[in-house]
This record gives C-alpha cells, sequence and structure tokens, in this order.
C-alpha cells in the first residue's frame, strides 16, 4: 500500500475514470441551458408580444420583463449557498428545476403582464442559485486534472441555452416557445436524480462512508480515493472552528478581492446588454440581415466559442484566457462605439456590416475568458468552509450589477446614445486586463491546498523571516 504524503500530492491518478464525473456535470448543467434559455428568450419573445392573441406590453413593461430576471438572481443567490450546505448540492440543484419548469408554463399562458413579472422575477431566482450551487457541485466532483474543463462545461450549457432561446423564436409563438424550452429542466429533474452527492459535501457531514462511495463512482474502483478522502478530513478538521458566515470574509480578502473583481468586470464588460437587447442593436445597424439572424449567427458563434474555452483553459491556463478576453473585448466594443459614432453622423459613414462583425467577436471572446473563468476563480480561490458564502456574495453582486446594466442601459441609450455607452463599456474592459495582470494568480491544475498556498504566500513568507530574523537576534 502506498503511503499518502500531502505536500507532495497534486494530481489524481492517471487511471481515474471519468466517465461519471462528465456524466454529472452535464447532468447538473442543464440547470445552466434552461438559465440561458430564459436570458436569451426576450430578445425574440419580445417582439412578438403586441399582436393579435398575446399580451399588450407598453416599452417600461417590457424593460421589467428583461431586467426582472437578474434581479431575481440577485435575491436567488442569497440564500444559494446556504441551503447548498443544509440539505446538500444535489438536493438544492434538484430544487432549483421546480421552479424552472413551472414559471415556463406561467410564461407561455399569462393572462395578463403580472402574471409574467411574476413568473421571470422566480426564474430569476432560479438563475442566482443555479450560478452558486451548479459551479460548486462541478469543482467538489472533479479531480484538479480536469476541473479547468468541466468547470467551463457551465458557461457552455448557458450559451447553449442563449443560443436555443433564440432559436425558439423561430417558432413565433409564444405558448409553443414556453412549452419547447420546458423539456429542459423537465429532463434536469429526471437525469440528475441518479447523480452522486458530492464528498467534499459528505464528509463535512461527517457521512465517510457515503463519501466512499460517491469518490468510488466518480473515480473509478481502481482509484486510490481514501487518500483524497483522507485530505479532505483533514481541511474539513482544520476549518471546522471557523464560522462559514458573511463576517468570516474579512479573513479571506484576497479570495474576495478575486471572486468580487471578476463578478465586477464580468458584468459591467456591458455583456448582458448585448444579450437581452441584441435584435435592437442590430435594428439599429441597419444590416442587410435580419435581426433575428444576425443573433442567430451571435448565438451560435458563442456556442462554439466556448467549445474551444474548454479545449484551452486546462491548457494556456486561467490567466492568459481572462487577458486575452478583456483586451480583445476592449477593443471590439470601441470599433462598435465608434461605428455607431460616424453613423449617428450627417453623413452617416458607419460600416453596415461592423456591429455584426464586432459583436460577435466580442461574444466570442466572453465566452472563450470573462465567461467561464471566473465562476470557475470563485470556487477555486475560496477555502472549504466558506466557498458557499463567498460564491453567494459574489453571485448577489454578479446580479445585481447585471439588473442595473439590463435596466439602465435603454435609458444610457437614449440619453448619452450607443456610442458614448459602449465607450463606456470598453473603457471597463480595458481596465479589467491591468487588474488581471496585477491580482488574479494562475490556478490550472492546482489542488484546493496549492492554491490556498499560493494565494498566502506573502503572508508565510513573511511570518517565515521574522522567525528567521527573531532567531538570529537571539543568538
Amino acid at each position: 500500500m502506498s503511503s499518502f504524503d500531502p505536500e507532495n500530492h497534486s494530481t489524481p491518478s492517471p487511471t481515474t475514470e471519468k466517465l461519471i464525473q462528465y456524466l454529472a456535470t452535464l447532468s447538473a448543467t442543464l440547470a445552466a441551458v434552461t438559465a440561458g434559455n430564459y436570458l436569451g428568450w426576450s430578445s425574440p419573445a419580445l417582439p412578438l408580444y403586441n399582436q393579435k392573441d398575446t399580451l399588450t406590453l407598453v416599452e417600461d413593461e417590457q424593460s421589467w420583463v428583461g431586467s426582472l430576471l437578474p434581479l431575481g438572481a440577485l435575491v436567488g443567490a442569497i440564500p444559494a449557498g446556504w441551503i447548498a450546505d443544509k440539505v446538500g448540492r444535489k438536493k438544492a440543484i434538484l430544487m432549483i428545476g421546480v421552479p424552472y419548469l413551472i414559471c415556463w408554463f406561467i410564461i407561455g399562458f399569462a393572462p395578463s403582464p403580472l402574471w409574467l413579472f411574476v413568473a421571470r422575477f422566480f426564474a430569476g431566482a432560479a438563475i442566482g442559485a443555479t450560478t452558486v450551487v451548479v459551479p460548486l457541485y462541478v469543482s467538489e466532483i472533479a479531480e484538479p486534472a480536469i476541473r479547468g474543463t468541466l468547470g467551463a462545461l457551465f458557461q457552455l450549457q448557458i450559451t447553449i441555452g442563449i443560443s436555443l432561446g433564440y432559436l425558439t423564436g423561430l417558432i413565433k409563438n409564444l405558448k409553443w416557445i414556453a412549452v419547447t424550452s420546458a423539456l429542459t429542466p423537465a429532463a434536469l429533474l429526471l437525469v440528475f436524480l441518479f447523480m452522486p452527492e458530492t464528498p467534499v459535501w459528505l464528509i463535512g457531514q461527517d457521512r465517510r462512508d457515503d463519501a466512499e462511495r460517491a469518490m468510488e463512482r466518480l473515480r473509478g474502483k481502481s482509484y486510490p480515493f481514501q487518500q483524497e478522502l483522507a485530505q479532505l478530513e483533514s481541511n474539513r478538521k482544520s476549518q471546522r472552528m471557523q464560522k462559514a458566515s458573511f463576517a468570516e470574509l474579512k479573513n479571506h480578502k484576497r479570495a474576495v478581492l478575486i471572486s468580487f473583481g471578476l463578478m465586477i468586470l464580468q458584468q459591467l464588460s456591458g455583456i448582458n446588454a448585448v444579450i437581452f437587447y441584441a435584435e435592437e442593436l442590430f435594428k439599429a445597424e441597419g444590416s442587410a440581415l435580419s435581426p433575428t439572424a444576425c443573433t442567430g449567427i451571435m448565438g451560435v458563434a458563442q456556442v462554439f466559442a466556448t467549445c474551444v474555452s474548454m479545449l484551452l483553459i486546462d491548457k494556456a491556463g486561467r490567466r492568459i484566457l481572462l487577458m486575452t478576453s478583456s483586451s480583445v473585448m476592449g477593443l471590439c466594443l470601441i470599433a462598435v462605439a465608434l461605428h455607431f459614432y460616424f453613423q449617428s453622423g450627417v453623413q452617416s459613414t458607419g460600416i453596415p456590416w461592423a456591429p455584426l462583425i464586432f459583436l460577435t467577436i466580442y461574444v466570442i471572446m466572453f465566452a472563450i475568458g470573462f465567461g467561464p473563468v471566473p465562476w470557475i476563480m470563485v470556487n477555486e480561490v475560496s477555502p472549504t468552509n466558506v466557498v458557499g458564502t463567498i460564491g453567494s456574495a459574489a453571485a448577489m453582486l454578479n446580479w445585481s450589477l447585471a439588473f442595473a446594466v439590463t435596466k439602465i442601459f435603454i435609458n444610457m441609450k437614449l440619453v448619452i446614445g450607443l456610442p458614448l455607452s459602449f465607450g463606456m463599456f470598453a473603457l471597463i474592459c480595458l481596465t479589467g486586463t491591468i487588474f488581471i495582470a496585477a491580482i488574479i494568480p494562475e490556478t490550472k491544475g492546482k489542488t484546493r491546498e496549492e492554491i490556498q498556498m499560493k494565494l498566502h504566500r506573502i503572508r508565510k513568507m513573511e511570518t517565515k523571516n521574522d522567525t528567521v530574523a527573531n532567531d538570529q537576534t537571539t543568538l
């Protein structure tokens, strides 16, 4: 029997069976597909209102239909981490599937705008919980060698859902769009029921036997999972005395700075303004292609880009993807801002295809870096005892900013115009490149223990130097 040395233990055995890890991630991220579907729904669906046999929505009501989703997500993110800690990651995800399913039928058959608002809010609450619990579940079942790839599946499934939301607009019937969309949360409730709970949570509940069975399913019988369980137990004992509350976050300042900083940059990059109002932006462009076709091209490009991110994230690393993503996104938004600036002039000299080209590149680069990586890193840089708390706080911040951007963007467009609006988003993206270069560590292929050692290396080095200095003084 091989002995276990925590200092030398970095990556699991190459004999690890990965199939169940992929199946569990795919089934859990059906919640992300549903979230993306709700996000993408508003772009093709809102133009279908104010027609025969549909609800009448004035412009302000339409803006609330879009913005109530992130507002609900903000509320849903607040208790999500606490619920996942209490009932388990698996049960929490199954609980999320219920409002997802019900809200589609309320949206499809809403008798008044009020019912539509209520359904969008509660669907948003489920999305907020999804962004906390699903990445947490994936990070806890994944071995370090493929953690980045599995984590990127979350963003891939969101982009697939957004594209499906765009494509369901081709049905041109609000009721059938809702019924078709409801199939995804129904599949989530059926399939995920058979997936394992995370060994991390089970160890935290002192259920070692259940944790062994879960680990055996996830890693395979040939993998020496007793080593990994021993490390999880050691971590749990060392962190058990620390209270996992919002007050505890002051003891993890760098993890909070990284998590909150990435969420702020992600949302203030303007991504939700582009996704929610894509058709309106392409109408303003005046392209030869229809706004629906332009939106579809952008959605499909985002899916393929997320697939590329999955291939790169465990090879190139998190930092390089984030820096490349923010830099190129900023440049694309500058190009779009210049197009709308020249188009609004007397001679209207903007290039008709510019918004389609540069916004497509923009969402591609978002999908490669700024989309998946922040959610992965929140769970990677957070200690086990506060990962749910930091995840909930980061998701609350993320969705509060998403609500603000989504609700205010229409007013920004009217008050300061599209050129300045996109110019502000561009400046934030380029500022993000500097933040990433200065603050964000590389976590590729590292265990939780190694990441925490890297985050606190300055403190450890200072302590070591102080000890040496004291010893020399004594001598």
